[in-house]
This record gives structure tokens, sequence and C-alpha cells, in this order.
């Protein structure tokens, strides 16, 4: 600090050196009331700034830890709808066994037994109703889906994180579906049926009435095609009438529109038509495979022209039977029957609870990881807030002195300001 020389009034070196002084102090009043106005240490990158570059990452990573915490509580949920679901299959398993240990005994006769199997095929059908209701924003959780896919959680504040749980069984009572399932009954009947004659009207060439034959059994020979779905439906063909003339058969909805049927009527390629030189105009049968799961016989014997037919599938539902081995064996009649049903069952329950088990200790282990996070998160915090946030009481203890100085620097500064005066007395 240079020295004041009171002898040189042009430049009045005592109050500059106050007057730095005070700018200084104001700056560093300025620095610590800012703190306590927001409760920060660091208000600007010029505070400092590589602890702002170590708060920033600490904070990114806290927040993160934050949303990984709540991805458990939602994960742990997730688990609690398929554990509810398991439970109630194994109410229903248990439920089913004690029914074949009733129908098991001589004191029941066969009217009771017809009643008892009922009540198995009904409780059957419920377990996979409770296996198409145990979802999760729409995804299916005990119906095979992740069998072998894994269901992962976002456990951690990395992309590396996770966390991850999988077989998770198809618990349906009847067969098929994903991954098989526990086989404890099979379904009879298909979900569409019809059959009979497709009237075209009283066409008569060579002596033969054109008619189709219908048959819907669920599945078509074109794995690109789905099955048709309840409702009504007409058949179109454009007769050519002779030999080597192009025919073609079309299938519409009861709207009119084309529906999607085989190109060549054997199983390969769709289209909304099938054409060829078919010949309409000899008698004999011949047949088309739609692909959808219809196959339609028609008597040749048209004449040149067009032709329109309808046809309705119906719905028939699914009929669920229970046999001495779940899905498969024997048809249950005897006590001896619905032992070897009971022995069956028992080993289909020991799955259940081995599912419910995995369920169980992943649930456990979502817990230790949440309590683990929740440590990480809290220690990530503090290290943050150590950085970052301000020491409010040695802040106030700052200010507090910082005032006091500017108050002595403003008073320094104006005796600085009246020192020179004293050279005005050599003037009298």
């Amino acid at each position: 600090m240079a020295q004041a020389d009171l002898t040189r009034v042009a430049s009045n070196i005592g109050a500059l050196n106050s007057l730095w002084a005070l700018q200084g102090i104001n700056r560093q009043l300025g620095v610590h009331q800012t703190r306590l106005s927001t409760g920060k240490r660091i208000n600007s990158a010029s505070d400092d700034p590589a602890g702002l570059t170590i708060a920033t990452k600490l904070k990114s990573r806290s927040e993160g830890l934050g949303v990984a915490l709540g991805n458990i509580g939602d994960a742990k949920n997730l688990l609690a709808v398929a554990e509810g679901g398991i439970g109630r299959i194994t109410d229903i398993m248990i439920s089913m066994k004690n029914k074949a240990a009733q129908a098991a005994s001589d004191t029941m006769g066969t009217a009771e037994r017809t009643a008892i199997k009922e009540q198995l095929t009904a409780y059957a059908n419920q377990i996979d109703d409770i296996v198409e209701q145990t979802t999760w924003n729409g995804n299916k959780l005990i119906d095979g889906s992740y069998d072998v896919p894994s269901l992962s959680f976002q456990t951690g504040a990395d992309a590396a994180d996770t966390t991850t749980v999988n077989g998770l069984i198809n618990l349906r009572a009847s067969t098929g579906g994903i991954g098989g399932s526990l086989g404890v009954a099979t379904v009879v009947g298909g979900a569409v049926s019809v059959s009979g004659i497709m009237d075209f009207g009283n066409v008569l060439t060579n002596g033969s009435e054109a008619v189709w034959s219908v048959d819907v059994d669920g599945k078509g020979s074109n794995t690109t095609l789905n099955a048709l779905t309840p409702g009504t439906y007409q058949v179109e063909i454009i007769a050519g009438g002779t030999l080597g003339s192009t025919s073609t058969i079309q299938l519409k909805d009861s709207d009119g529109n084309a529906v999607t049927i085989d190109a060549d009527g054997v199983g390969a390629g769709a289209t909304g038509s099938i054409s060829g030189t078919v010949n309409f105009g000899a008698a004999g049968l011949t047949s088309y495979d739609f692909g959808n799961g219809i196959t339609l016989g028609v008597n040749r014997g048209m004449a040149n022209g067009t032709y329109t037919a309808s046809f309705t599938v119906e719905d028939d539902g699914e009929t669920y039977d229970v046999l001495t081995q779940g899905a498969t064996g024997s048809a249950l009649v005897t006590a001896g029957d619905y032992r070897d049903l009971m022995t069956y069952l028992e080993g289909k329950l020991d799955t259940v609870n081995a599912q419910m088990a995995k369920i169980g200790a992943f649930t456990g282990r979502l817990t230790f990881k949440e309590d683990q996070v929740m440590a990480s998160q809290i220690n990530v915090e503090a290290s943050y807030n150590r950085i970052m946030n301000a020491n409010m009481a040695e802040e106030q203890v700052n200010a507090s002195k910082f005032l006091i100085l500017q108050q002595t620097s403003i008073a320094m500064l104006g005796q600085a300001n009246q020192a020179p005066q004293f050279l005005l007395s050599l003037f009298r």
C-alpha cells in the first residue's frame, strides 16, 4: 500500500488507500450477504470454479439416486401385483386339490363327482382369468412373457445400474400360451365355428347346383393371416364358366370390405382374392383354403356370371376340461381317477409355490437395494451440501465483521479527506 504524503495535495493518497480498502470491504460484505440470502456458498462460477464442477456432478448423481429410489418402489409394487395373482392361484389350486380329495372318496356318487368336475373346470377357467388380469401398465406378468426375457429395473444413477428378474413362468391352467403352462386343464372347442351350405341361388349347369361348405377350425394354414372373428361375411364368385377361363373368389366383411385371404388357396401368400383358371363348367367338387381358418368346397357347374352368398361366424366359446393328469390323461370318473388328479395337483402346487418364493426373494433383494441406494444418496447429498451450501453461522459472523469494517473505513476515508487541510495554515 502506498504511503500518504500530506504535503502533496494533487493526489490524496491517504484517501485513495481508504477508498480502496472500503471497496474491498464492500465486495466481501456483498459476498457474505448474498450467501446469507441464498443459503449457497457458491452463487457464481467465479466463487469457486472447481467446487462448482464437483458439486454439479454430485447434484446430478444425488437426483439420479432419487429417481432410482422411485424405480425401486415401483418395482416392488409391480412384484406385489404379481404376488397377489400368484397367491390367488395358490388358493384356487388348494381348493381344486380339496375337491379332488372329496371325489376320491366312494361316499360320492356319479352325480356328485360330475358336479365336482364342473367346479374343477370353473376353477381352472378362473386361473386363466387371473393370469390375464395380472398386469402392470398393460404388460402381463405371469403368462410366461418374462420367463426367459427379463424384467429390468433401473435401480441406480448409472446406466449399468440395473436389476433384473426372470423365470416368471406361465401360470395358465390351460395348455398352450407363452412358455407352456401349469397344464391343470385343457380347453375344448375353438373360438369360432360355422358349417353348412352356402346358397348362391338356383344355379343349374350340367345338372349340378352350386353349393359351398364352410369349416372354421380357429386356425389358418397361412401363418400371416388371423382366423375370422365372429360376424357375417359374404363370398363373391366371378365364374368364367368354361374350362380355361379366369375365375375369382373374394371374401368380404359385413361392411363390404375385402378380407385378406390366401393368394393361391394352399397356404402361401396373401391377397384380397383368389384367381385362376378354375373350371366351373364341369361337374365335380373342388375346394379352396382361404388360409384364415376357412376351407370352401364348391360343386362345379356354375355358368358364366357373378354369384354371392353369406355366412355367419359364431362364437362357440371355450370349454375347460380337467383330466387325471390335468390337461392330459383319462377322464375323471372313478375315485382312483381323482386320486391321480390329487397327486398331479400336489406337484403343480409346488410349482406355484416356487414362483411365490421367487417373487418374495426378489422383493427382499430390492429392499436391500433400496437401503443401499438411500444411504448412497444421503452421503452424496452430504458431500454436495458441504461444497455448495453456506455455513450460515460462519457467514453471519463474517457479515457482521465486514459491516463494522465498512463503518470504520468510511470514518477513515472522511479523516483522510480532511488531513491535507493543515497545509492551509501555511498561507495565513
